[in-house]
C-alpha cells in the first residue's frame, strides 16, 4: 500500500482534532481485547459508549479528554497513541496488576424531558425530578454536560500491590477494597464511592456482567460511601455510578452530571 503524503496525513489528524466531542450521556468504559494477558503482551484498548455492554467505539482524540493514564507498581503514566485510532491505544502488559483511567472533558448534550426524567430515575438521582417539579421545570428540555470517569484493572499472573485501589483525582471514583482478581465467585466486594475527594453517601451504584447486562445489582452507599457487590458468577464486570448538579452561571447547560465507571474479569476458580 502506498504510503501517505505528509500533507494528507496531516489534514487527516486535523480533521480528527476538529471534531466535536460525543454527545450521547451513556455508559461509558474502556474494554481491552484482554482482560489477563500474559506480561509483555500486547493489549489494544477500545473506549466505549452505549449501553448493556454494548454500543460504539471512540477513536483517540487528544481533546477529548483530560486524562488517559495506566497505573502499575512502577507509577502512573499517560497513555499516547495516534489521532484517529480505534481501537484507541495499544499497551504492553507489566507482570501484575494494570490500572487504566480515561477521564473526559466536558461534553454538552439536550435531551427532551422523557428521556431525561427517565434518566435520573434509572441512575438513582430522583430527587433532581423532585427539583425540577418543585421548580416547575419537568417539562423542559434538559441541557447538560457531562463527564466520563472510566477505570478499568487487568491483570496477568498475581499482584501484591495495590494498583486496584489507585486514586486517580477524578471528579467521581470508584475504589475496590479488595482486588477482584484474587476473589472467586460467590464473594462480595465493597466498593467506595467518591465524588469531590470526599466519600459520597446515599448514591446508587449499579453492578452487573457483560453476560447478563440485564441482570443489575442496585446498592445505595451508606454513610461511609460503600456498597458491597456481591460476585455471583465469573466474567468481565461493569460497576457504575451517576451524579449530577445543578450548574450555575452557564449560558448553555443548567446541569452537569459525572459518569463513573469500573471494569474487571472475575476468574472462574
Amino acid at each position: 500500500m502506498p504510503r501517505l503524503k505528509y500533507n494528507t496525513l496531516a489534514a487527516i489528524i486535523a480533521a480528527f482534532s476538529c471534531l466535536s466531542a460525543p454527545v450521547s450521556a451513556h455508559d461509558f468504559w474502556v474494554e481491552p481485547d484482554q482482560f489477563q494477558p500474559a506480561e509483555d503482551e500486547a493489549v489494544f484498548l477500545s473506549l466505549r459508549e452505549g449501553v448493556d455492554f454494548k454500543g460504539n467505539t471512540l477513536p483517540y482524540i487528544n481533546a477529548w479528554f483530560q486524562d488517559f493514564s495506566r497505573v502499575d507498581a512502577n507509577g502512573r503514566m499517560d497513555i499516547v497513541s495516534v489521532q484517529g485510532d480505534d481501537p484507541a491505544a495499544r499497551v504492553w502488559m507489566p507482570d501484575g496488576a494494570l490500572l487504566i483511567g480515561y477521564e473526559s472533558n466536558r461534553s454538552f448534550t439536550e435531551l427532551p424531558p422523557e428521556k431525561f426524567n427517565k434518566y435520573l430515575v434509572d441512575e438513582g438521582i430522583e430527587h433532581i425530578r423532585a427539583q425540577r417539579i418543585a421548580a416547575g421545570t419537568d417539562q423542559q428540555p434538559a441541557p447538560e454536560y457531562f463527564v466520563r470517569c472510566a477505570k478499568t484493572l487487568l491483570q496477568s499472573g498475581n499482584s501484591s500491590s495495590k494498583v486496584y485501589a489507585t486514586r486517580l483525582g477524578y471528579r467521581l471514583e470508584l475504589i475496590p477494597a479488595a482486588n477482584p482478581y484474587e476473589l472467586n465467585p460467590g464473594d462480595s466486594l465493597t466498593f467506595t464511592l467518591y465524588l469531590r475527594d470526599q466519600p459520597a453517601p446515599n448514591m446508587l451504584v449499579q453492578a452487573f456482567t457483560k453476560d447478563a447486562p440485564d441482570q443489575i445489582q442496585k446498592i445505595r452507599t451508606d454513610e461511609n460511601g460503600q456498597a458491597t457487590v456481591q460476585l455471583n458468577t465469573a466474567g468481565i464486570w461493569m460497576v457504575k455510578a451517576v451524579s449530577i448538579q445543578p450548574l450555575i452561571g452557564s449560558p448553555k447547560a443548567k446541569w452537569l452530571s459525572h459518569w463513573a465507571s469500573y471494569l474487571f474479569e472475575l476468574p472462574s476458580s
